[in-house]
This record gives structure tokens, C-alpha cells and sequence, in this order.
């Protein structure tokens, strides 16, 4: 339970002993919650670290883009809801020898060592042909994110928000916010998913006019996309809908 959680990071010299028999919720299993040892007994073959996603709910974190390529590969995510878990995971970095890692952090590379390879052959293929069109859409996105590049963790939504590794969460930024206290601003990374659709229309797009302004357009609801898919707040609402509008519009 929570106040378990909080021995995590408040009793560093029995840290070892409340890993093991703290309890989580997962993806494995809707009801039953797991121990972090029973994780790892069912861990995929060339898997390196125990994934966790942390969010206000169940519902939503399942429903989020980040655990897309999760899914498909069958990899097992503990789900985590309660606000002490933005805390813990700040503290511990790795249990039994394999790494504690956010699915919504970072780079993901998932599968065994020749798949990998075989994932990073594909995205540099894919960065030279769509490399031109990354760096127009970041920027146009300057304000908001520090990188737009390719991901590894969406299979059918076109894009996601993702932290730097070492950056905080935007819940623990929540509530770091929500005490009180100020935060500079730290930009996220837009990933935009190389087989969707929507990139190949702005690959054709840019090639036929690097400075159409549409494509800051799309590039806008892109990113808005990706904020909502996650629950956040758009910087810029009555932009985004009227976007939205002239999209539809423009379709009708």
C-alpha cells in the first residue's frame, strides 16, 4: 500500500526488504497484483528492465499510446496510480539487477538482441527518409518540445509526448507545482510514429513545399494530440479548435 511505498524512498536501509514484498498492479493480470520478483520470473527473453507507467488511473494509462509497442510484444508493465509512486521511482533505480524504466521515458528498444538490431537498421533507414521533415516540425514546435524524432513505441497512434530519461514525470511536475513550488520548464520530446499514415501525407507535403504553412498547422494539432492522449492540458485550446475546425472543413 502506500504507506509502504513511502519506506521506499524515506528507509533507504531496509529499501531491499520492502521492494520484495511490496505489491503492484500490472498488465498481466486485471485483477491480481505482482510482486516485482514475480515480474521478473516472467520477463521476455533479452529483456534488460521492469517497466512501469505512472498516471492517475487505470483506465487511462492502459488506454496510453506509450504502451502500444508493450502490447504488441507482449511485455508486461506494472501500472502505477498512486501519487507516492512518482516519488519511490525517483529513488530506486533497480531491483534484483534489472533496471526500474518508465515506458513513457527515454528510448524503448524491446525484443531479443537481433530484433533490436534489426528495429535500429529500420529507424535509420527511416531517419534519413524523413530527417528533413523532423527538423521542420521541430521547429515549429520550439516552444513546446526539444526534439521530434521517430518512435519505437507507437504501433497505430501517429505520435506521443516522452520525458528525457532523467527528467521528471509531468505528474510528479504536477505535483511539485500543486505545493506551491516553481519549476523552469522543461520541454518534452515529440515522437511521431514512422508508419502511420499521417507522416507519410506530410513527407509529400514538405516535398512539394518546405515552407507551406499548413504544415505548421498540422504540426500544432500533431502535438496537441499527443497531449490530450495522455490526459494533459493544451497550451493553446482555442487555437487547437479552431485548427480542429478548419481541418474538418477542409475534409467535408
Amino acid at each position: 500500500g502506500r504507506v509502504m511505498k513511502e519506506g521506499l524512498f524515506q528507509d533507504r536501509e531496509n529499501r531491499e526488504s520492502l521492494l520484495e514484498l511490496a505489491r503492484f498492479a500490472s498488465t498481466h493480470d486485471a485483477e491480481q497484483q505482482t510482486t516485482l520478483q514475480e515480474y521478473v520470473q516472467r520477463m521476455k527473453p533479452g529483456q534488460d528492465a521492469i517497466y512501469y507507467l505512472s498516471g492517475d488511473s487505470r483506465k487511462k494509462i492502459e488506454a496510453s499510446p506509450h504502451l502500444e509497442a508493450f502490447r504488441e510484444k507482449g511485455y508486461e508493465v506494472l501500472i502505477l496510480t498512486d501519487p507516492v509512486d512518482e516519488v519511490w521511482t525517483q529513488s530506486v533505480s533497480e531491483f534484483g539487477g534489472k533496471k526500474l524504466q518508465s515506458a513513457g521515458k527515454g528510448a524503448v528498444a524491446l525484443g531479443t538482441e537481433e530484433e533490436k538490431k534489426q528495429a535500429e537498421e529500420a529507424r535509420e533507414k527511416k531517419q534519413q527518409e524523413f530527417g528533413s521533415l523532423l527538423e521542420c516540425l521541430k521547429n515549429r514546435l520550439r516552444e513546446y518540445v526539444k526534439e521530434v524524432r521517430l518512435s519505437n513505441r507507437l504501433t497505430t497512434s501517429p505520435a506521443c509526448l516522452v520525458s528525457d530519461t532523467h527528467d521528471m514525470s509531468p505528474q510528479l511536475e504536477q505535483m511539485i507545482k500543486a505545493m506551491g513550488q516553481e519549476l523552469p520548464v522543461v520541454k518534452r520530446i515529440l515522437e511521431v510514429n514512422p508508419a502511420h499514415p499521417v507522416l507519410a501525407k506530410l513527407q509529400v507535403m514538405f516535398d512539394a513545399n518546405k515552407d507551406d504553412p499548413a504544415l505548421g498547422d498540422y504540426a500544432e494539432l500533431l502535438y496537441g494530440q499527443a497531449v490530450l492522449a495522455e490526459g494533459g492540458q493544451l497550451p493553446n485550446p482555442g487555437q487547437f479548435s479552431k485548427l480542429v475546425a478548419d481541418l474538418m472543413i477542409k475534409g467535408m
